[in-house]
């Protein structure tokens, strides 16, 4: 029993080695450069989630990011995730390369993490020329720095052809030709780049795909996705909605309001409120004074609130209530708390030397390679516009985080993993697509967009807020989705599926679920 990826020595070979009480993990050696054996080789830190069956089929899971991490991620979900997708298969993750316990080595500076402890760019409450400058001399920096590392080779295609790699020994070990190899795969948000990039590429080797809470790819392999806020807005729209349904006693936020509509126009008139005067928090519990702005507010609330409303929407009101009264604590410890998430992602199976938003950084600008092209402050300043047109509750949040990732930056991947794009292509097994109505970063149109490179595929609706559709949960579509993996079957067009649960409302009864279908 290991609980550390250092125990496993990388072998080229599948080795299960019993892991973090309850799984599996192995630590695969594969080729930097598999057009270029000279290149190298690096890690891949997998884990497996084993089904009672012994002849289970494998389903490969990515949970996003770039940059976040599938054995942490398994290691608190894995039998979640089990109980979702079938209790019959293998729940198999990964850290795609630079992430986590997997190489190479995807950071700013390399060799020299007290650098990076320490490093502070330009706070978002900056002047956009000074935001902008701060993320272009980063990106030159991190590009000098890793003129001669391997972060060259941390891009998707390649974590695309180690997958396939993956399941072509997996067929091998199972006495079945690796080139008869299918990938039977669920993604979620970052996640589904991964499973459109490889459905491009290996479009004869698709066994079983679920996408859920798509990112618009062909937007991603520029470095910028405005597309990202398209339904951040109706996020927000859910919450004011599922708060005045619930009422004064469940929603905290509700206060005297008459209408949904002016719950909305309270907190719009709070974020206006922060933007004249924003709170101050002299609290010593907190070991420093701080002052809540309406830009923090804002990030907090799109960051650690929408993504899982059942949790986060409660969260918010309570929040919101408090600062509507002058009263900035109750946001302080919301803002300090450790994320439901970190706990959800099994901790404890970390590498210490991870930085998520390195890699997150670092994998989106070497997909981008030569295509982003926000080159001066004018540029970056039109970007900022644009988000903020598409969303008036999340857009300058989403462009000052997102919108300069790539600024500055100049890595170029070998030409065997440069992506060459997507086209209409013809999968070995059509792909269902699955988006809410209410997903703050991944909306629903780009389910859509995508669907419509890959013939076949199907779009799956769920009728909720959240990050994909887990975040409230579903029995219609996790019925779907089970029909899916065990039967092959895929919804009608344009089927619509309502939530288990709805926030605010402890009792809800996923038994009222129903299924609209829209001609």
């Amino acid at each position: 029993m290991i609980y550390d990826f250092a125990e496993l020595t990388p072998s080229p070979n599948i080795n299960w080695t019993p892991c973090f009480e309850g799984y599996a993990c192995t630590n695969l050696e594969v080729p930097l450069d598999y057009a270029d054996a000279s290149a190298g080789t690096t890690n891949i830190a997998f884990i497996k989630y084993s089904s009672s069956n012994e002849s289970a089929q494998d389903i490969l899971f990515n949970p996003g990011g770039p940059g976040s991490s599938g054995v942490q991620y398994v290691v608190g979900g894995g039998e979640t995730l089990q109980q979702t997708l079938g209790t019959q298969y293998n729940i198999v993750s990964f850290d795609p390369r630079g992430v986590n316990n997997s190489g190479p080595a995807m950071t700013c500076f390399p060799g020299a993490p007290e650098a990076r402890a320490q490093y502070t760019g330009a706070s978002t409450t900056a002047p956009l020329p000074e935001l902008f400058q701060s993320a272009k001399a980063y990106g030159e920096w991190c590009s000098a720095a890793n003129k001669d590392t391997q972060a060259k080779y941390g891009g998707t295609a390649a974590v695309a052809q180690d997958m396939l790699h993956f399941i072509e020994l997996q067929n091998i070990q199972y006495g079945h030709p690796g080139n008869e190899a299918k990938l039977w795969y669920y993604g979620v948000s970052y996640g589904t780049v991964l499973g459109q990039t490889f459905a491009a590429l290996f479009p004869d080797r698709v066994g079983r795909m679920i996408l859920d809470g798509n990112v618009f790819g062909v937007e991603h392999y520029t470095g910028l996705v405005p597309s990202d806020v398209d339904d951040t807005d109706d996020a927000f729209h859910f919450f004011f909605k599922d708060c005045f349904n619930a009422g004064p006693e469940l929603c905290a936020f509700y206060g005297n309001s008459t209408s949904i509509e002016e719950i909305e126009e309270r907190y719009r008139n709070l974020l206006q409120s922060l933007e004249d005067s924003p709170i101050t928090v002299t609290d010593p519990k907190f070991g420093a004074p701080s002052v809540i702005t309406q830009t923090a507010f804002s990030s907090w609330a799109f960051s650690s609130t929408l993504y899982g409303p059942l949790t986060g929407f409660p969260l918010l009101a309570t929040v919101a209530a408090a600062l509507e009264q002058g009263n900035g604590t109750v946001f302080m410890e919301a803002n300090a708390a450790p994320s439901a998430m970190t706990s959800a992602y099994g901790a404890y199976a970390k590498n210490a030397n991870y930085s998520s938003q390195e890699a997150l950084g670092l994998i989106t600008c070497v997909d981008a390679n030569t295509r982003f092209n926000v080159t001066s402050v004018e540029q970056f300043e039109e970007v900022v516009d644009t988000y903020m047109g598409k969303s008036f509750y999340g857009g300058k949040t989403t462009a000052l985080n997102n919108g300069r990732l790539c600024v500055g930056m100049s890595i170029t991947p070998p030409p065997s993993q440069i992506f060459p794009g997507f086209k209409c292509t013809n999968t070995s097994f059509p792909i269902l697509f699955i988006g809410t109505t209410g997903d703050p970063v991944t909306p629903l149109s780009s389910a859509y967009k995508m669907s419509a490179l890959f013939e076949g595929s199907v779009v799956l609706t769920q009728d909720s807020p959240g990050h994909g559709f887990l975040a409230t949960g579903s029995d219609c579509t996790t019925k779907y989705v089970q029909a899916y993996m065990a039967e092959g079957t895929l919804p009608e067009p344009d089927t619509v599926c309502q939530p288990a649960a709805v926030p605010f409302i402890p009792s809800t009864n996923s038994k009222a679920l129903r299924v609209r279908t829209f001609v």
